[in-house]
């Protein structure tokens, strides 16, 4: 084979050493931008998912100027409030009423249902205030007054299981009746609750607190200045 034979089989086997390497880094370069893909897309999938789960929560309140009762506002779809809690709120708001509010001709009624949600503890201290110079037919001169209750804030939370922590805030509107004058003042009320099955319950309870919501604590502390 003559020399230019030679330069051109050389030149011919050097040109396909570079096509198949050509051929080899472009073989590589689809596959890393498959695999790049491929992560991309499971990055993407991935935050998909994970949107849902980082939310920016905005709360709204409204207020009543009148009574200075403020809410908690929110559209269904954004946060939905359980049964449970409403119920929880309801009855919580429900007892302090009976306990807080305040009508002679009523009185023994609600003198009764409250000792329907009381547990044994909180009975008892319910009926010493009752039997002391602070029961409310002495403090209200029997039917000179009429009280009535604004629930401005009713927050629950969990406590030492079974009971739940409930915290309201209330308005009392104080009504002398021979003249119509009025005053009102604040109080903080703190309560404990729990549920009992209802075979637990007396033939009394089950008619005026058929859910079994029992106060197993009880506390209230007047604010300095009224509203």
């Amino acid at each position: 084979m003559s020399e230019t034979e030679n330069i051109i089989a050389s030149s011919r086997a050097f040109e396909s050493v570079l096509l198949e390497k050509d051929e080899r880094e472009k073989k590589m370069a689809w596959r890393i931008a498959a695999i790049g893909f491929a992560l991309a897309a499971m990055a993407i999938t991935a935050l998909i998912i994970l949107l849902p789960l980082k939310t920016t929560e905005i709360e709204l309140w409204s207020v009543d100027k009148q009574t200075g009762r403020y809410e908690y506002m929110t559209r269904i779809k954004e946060q939905s409030i359980s049964t449970e809690k409403a119920l929880a709120q309801a009855l919580a708001a429900h007892y302090v009423r009976l306990r807080e509010g305040y009508n002679y001709f009523a009185l023994q009624r609600d003198y009764d249902d409250v000792q329907l949600f009381n547990s044994d503890s909180v009975n008892r201290d319910y009926l010493d205030g009752f039997n002391s110079n602070q029961a409310p037919d002495v403090i209200f001169n029997k039917a000179e007054y009429v009280v009535s209750i604004d629930i401005i804030s009713n927050v629950h939370a969990t406590a030492t299981a079974p009971d739940h922590l409930a915290t309201l805030r209330i308005k009392r509107t104080i009504r002398r009746i021979v003249d119509n004058s009025v005053k009102t003042d604040v109080w903080n009320i703190r309560l404990t609750y729990r549920y009992l099955p209802r075979k637990q319950l007396t033939d009394s309870q089950r008619e005026v607190n058929p859910l079994g919501f029992i106060v197993t604590s009880y506390q209230r502390d007047k604010e300095l200045r009224g509203e």
